[in-house]
């Protein structure tokens, strides 16, 4: 994820597609679209990321996408974090966190 992010952020969406298509069988602004959707929808706030049928009106649009830009994804801002974390600590941490699982059965 943090590879597309960069990509991203310096507008080379088109790296990221599989050098195997032939790059005449695809539109490259629709591929810049899809990743930015796809962007849109791994934002850090999920208050932020659009609904499926936000995306379904996305991807239908041609002009939306352009009002809208992603910041960066959940998942590379937790791992910029761990990577911070990993180098500036070398104490070790615990936790008392707790997690609970519910199974529903059909009577």
């Amino acid at each position: 994820m943090s590879h597309t992010w960069k990509l991203y952020e310096r507008g080379m969406h088109l790296e990221l597609v599989d050098k195997a298509i032939d790059p005449n069988d695809y539109d490259a602004e629709d591929v810049k679209k899809i990743i930015e959707i796809a962007l849109l929808c791994t934002q850090a706030s999920a208050a932020t990321r659009p609904t499926m049928s936000e995306v379904v009106v996305l991807l239908k649009s041609k002009s939306l996408v352009e009002n809208l830009r992603p910041t960066m994804p959940v998942f590379v801002e937790t791992n910029m974090k761990i990577r911070e974390s990993k180098s500036s600590s070398t104490s070790g941490s615990s936790s008392n966190a707790t997690a609970s699982i519910s199974v529903l059965s059909a009577r």
